[in-house]
């Protein structure tokens, strides 16, 4: 029997995806755990695995298509549990070795089944010989064709051994209105107008950053840091660090102080449940990471319990991997706050929109020379950075918000305690 494969849910803000390539195609043998497809998600490139033994009979969705819905059939796989008769005659009367041949041609009448298989063969050559001349289409498809005077011969069908159904007749009829009004649209503005197409990822931004800033009753707490101390410390780190390829970033310390600043303010390591607040008992911070279709949010782990060197390796991996679109499913979800940093792009500040189901997210501006004076009065030169924490009002308050903040500065401004 034939069992539809279908577009895969592989990350949770997933609604339709991209059938990036496939891996297997039509008349392989498929087993279980076996690699069919790479899934492009609105996040990453992931790899799709088979469910159950069989023959892949039919691709349904090709190579580089997208915006197909998840749980939308993608190919048809042949199993292995039908019956004895339907696969093999002789495969049969062996495995049934307390009945006579002549009991089984009797009871199930096997010869007669055999000369259908043989008759089935026979016509599925010469339909084969005919496809290009023959279109299977339902009677249902074929009427709402004529009424909308549509020539159906080039369509390619969805239903069973692609026949066209209704539903490929009523996408066609979609696709073309849509073809239509973009092109009036472009008759009417400057022929240097480019359009694109939104992608799964950045159909999912938009979607979940206007939901955030729509929903999310967003303040935002700002704080100018004296990094002086911290510059300091990653100098000394990084040339004792020379010998092993390792250095360490200023965002790699300020991720170390983002953990540092949660374990000491449970009330802050929190995400938005819907009816609950959500508290965690690990130290993890999500980062965002800028690619060419948009960004996405992978998350450092445990981040407390680890050396600055293993955050530094761990936070290159995933930006590398973020960039080739490679990151695994696991490593997209959890975190209770993200870290956006954009001061290597000379950014002063910015108020960063929170990434749900997150509590917060702090964005970091550039570092920036500012003349202070010290005790005795010298004016003297400082480095600062400027941190705006943006706070989801529902799970965490002003003043809790606040402390937050205030340790997370107090961690980068005085590194040596990140050794506490």
């Amino acid at each position: 029997m034939s069992t539809q494969i279908l577009m895969p849910a592989l990350s949770p803000t997933m609604s339709e995806g991209k059938l990036a390539k496939w891996l297997v195609k039509e008349g392989d043998t498929i087993k279980a755990g076996d690699l069919l497809a790479e899934i492009e998600t609105d996040k990453a490139i992931m790899e799709f695995e088979s469910s159950e033994d069989g023959i892949l009979k039919k691709i349904l969705k090709k190579g580089g298509e997208e915006n197909i819905k998840v749980n939308e059939p993608i190919a048809l796989l042949e199993t292995t549990n039908n019956s004895p008769i339907e696969n093999n005659s002789k495969e049969f009367v062996k495995e049934n070795k307390n009945f006579s041949e002549k009991e089984l041609k009797s009871n199930y009448n096997l010869q007669d089944n055999k000369e259908k298989i043989s008759e089935e063969n026979s016509r599925y050559k010469k339909d084969e010989r005919l496809k290009k001349h023959r279109v299977k289409i339902s009677p249902l498809a074929k009427r709402i064709a004529f009424q909308n005077n549509i020539n159906f011969q080039d369509l390619e069908g969805t239903g069973p051994a692609g026949r066209i159904v209704k539903d490929d007749i009523e996408k066609f009829i979609v696709l073309r209105k849509s073809t239509e009004q973009s092109v009036e649209q472009k008759s009417l503005v400057k022929e240097d107008n480019e359009y694109i197409l939104l992608n799964p990822m950045r159909k999912t931004i938009a979607e979940r950053l206007s939901k955030s800033k729509r929903e999310i009753p967003h303040f935002y707490l700002r704080k100018k840091v004296y990094v002086d101390k911290l510059l300091s410390a990653r100098k000394f780190l990084n040339e004792k660090l020379e010998s092993r390829n390792i250095k360490i970033s200023i965002n790699d310390i300020i991720i170390k102080a983002i953990a540092h600043a949660l374990y000491i303010n449970p009330k802050c390591n929190v995400t938005w449940g819907g009816d609950r607040i959500i508290k965690s008992n690990s130290t993890d911070v999500a980062l965002a990471v800028a690619i060419e279709d948009g960004l996405v949010t992978p998350v450092i782990k445990n981040i407390k319990n680890k050396l600055l060197s293993d955050i530094s390796k761990e936070t290159k991996s995933l930006i590398e991997r973020s960039k080739n679109k490679r990151l695994k499913a696991d490593e997209l979800t959890g975190g209770t706050i993200t870290i956006s940093n954009l001061g290597m792009m000379g950014i002063d500040s910015f108020d960063a929109i929170i990434n749900p189901p997150h509590g917060s997210i702090l964005a970091v501006g550039k570092t920036e020379d500012v003349f202070v004076f010290d005790e005795k009065e010298n004016i003297i030169k400082k480095t600062i950075i400027h941190l705006t924490l943006s706070v989801d009002h529902r799970v965490i308050d002003g003043a809790i918000g606040a402390k937050f903040l205030s340790d997370i500065a107090s961690f980068i401004e005085e590194p040596i305690n990140l050794l506490a």
